[in-house]
């Protein structure tokens, strides 16, 4: 099954590497989704330009880039060396770990992603239909 999972599933170096590049030019986060984080979603609401509410309801649970697909789920359960403890990551603040939260990949990304944290490239899911006639 490894050669049919998403790279940061397989290769936990580049999870890191990603999840840390992705904090850095992204801002992922929240550090602690249950606290409240009120700087992180401001910075989020003066980014998206929305309020309060509409920020904290964008989360990577509900983003385009999100695949929980059942073959990544499947992965996850079978690739653990890719998913990567909060609490390890060489981070200030500290990151806490969420037990119990579903996780999944970030395309956009290529990281292993808990469905509550978001980042500034979130992407409201697509629900039309393609409709691009081909030749």
């Amino acid at each position: 099954m490894t050669e049919q999972c998403a790279v940061p599933l397989v290769y936990p170096e580049i999870n890191l590497a990603n999840h840390l590049a992705c904090i850095k030019l992204a801002n992922l986060g929240p550090a602690d989704p249950r606290q409240p984080s009120v700087l992180f979603w401001g910075d989020k609401m003066a980014k998206w330009q929305v309020k309060e509410g509409v920020a904290r309801s964008q989360l990577c649970m509900n983003c385009d880039n999100y695949d929980n697909s059942e073959e990544t789920l499947a992965c996850i359960a079978t690739q653990p060396g890719g998913q990567i403890k909060p609490s390890e990551l060489p981070v200030t603040p500290k990151w806490a770990d969420i037990d119990g939260m579903p996780s999944a990949i970030c395309t956009r990304w290529n990281i292993t992603c808990s469905a509550l944290r978001t980042c500034d490239d979130w992407e409201p899911i697509d629900t039309e239909e393609d409709l691009t006639v081909g030749d």
